[in-house]
């Protein structure tokens, strides 16, 4: 007598996390874990660039029309933050590989990303660079000033380091 054939199982639905600001930012590889708080128009310099008010501040551009953190997003998700010669929040964005996770809470839920690439620009690049100003949905860019080792802490930066990273379905699923 044949053996029974077992139904297939339904496939699993995605999780849903519905597009809100995003209020914590976690990423194991570079020991960083840190608040999220908004960054606005009127906290750009007066040279155009951002300045987050602290060096432990991580910041969220909420300039960006759409620009929120979710399975559902229309819009990149942009977070800024200093690096310095001394402590500073993104001071490990230059140690980050491609494939390093970051984990965003919302008050909806917790996304995770997946770094993609991380790129040294100079700073004028920045703002004119497709790849970063385009609207691409599920997308969450890292960028900081770009400090090397030994680097004057006098002397103006002329560069950003800007990590990449994209939305995985798949470790959101399983609660990164």
């Amino acid at each position: 007598m044949p053996s029974p054939i077992a139904p297939s199982p339904e496939p699993l639905a995605h999780v849903v996390v519905a597009a809100s600001a995003p209020l914590r930012l976690r990423i194991p590889a570079i020991s960083l874990d840190g608040a999220v708080s908004e960054y606005d128009q009127q906290m750009i310099d007066d040279r155009g660039g951002f300045d987050p008010p602290a060096l432990t501040t991580i910041a969220w551009d909420t300039t960006i029309l759409g620009g929120l953190a979710g399975t559902d997003s229309t819009n990149t998700v942009y977070l800024y933050g200093h690096s310095w010669v001394d402590d500073a929040v993104f001071n490990g964005l230059k140690e980050m590989r491609s494939g390093d996770l970051a984990a965003v809470d919302t008050a909806n839920g917790t996304l995770c990303y997946t770094a993609q690439k991380t790129l040294k620009l100079d700073k004028a690049e920045y703002k004119t660079n497709d790849e970063l100003t385009n609207a691409i949905p599920n997308r969450l860019v890292l960028v900081s000033c770009y400090r090397p080792v030994g680097y004057d802490p006098d002397s103006a930066t002329v560069k950003n380091i800007v990590v990449v990273l994209q939305l995985d379905q798949g470790a959101t699923d399983s609660g990164c």
